[in-house]
């Protein structure tokens, strides 16, 4: 029984870490139409303010969906 147990708590947590939506309108939480830095670390935590102002094109401070996809294959995500 404490087998099966730790079996079931292991699955549990592989399953929620193992695939996150990275998607644009998943990571666009307050649905503006753009992306903050906040919400760009809540999907992709490696992320840093460097690769994200990079990628931040036309440096008004938030991502557009485009500028969100170059980042995302930027970062292999």
């Amino acid at each position: 029984m404490k087998k099966l147990l730790i079996a079931l708590a292991a699955l549990t947590f592989a399953g929620s870490a193992y695939a996150q939506d990275t998607s644009f309108a998943s990571a666009d939480l307050d649905q503006s139409g753009d992306l903050t830095f906040s919400e760009v670390i809540a999907v992709l935590p490696n992320v840093t303010e460097e690769a994200f102002a990079a990628a931040d094109a036309d440096g008004n401070g938030v991502l557009s969906e485009a500028e969100y996809t170059v980042l995302l294959e930027s970062s292999g995500g």
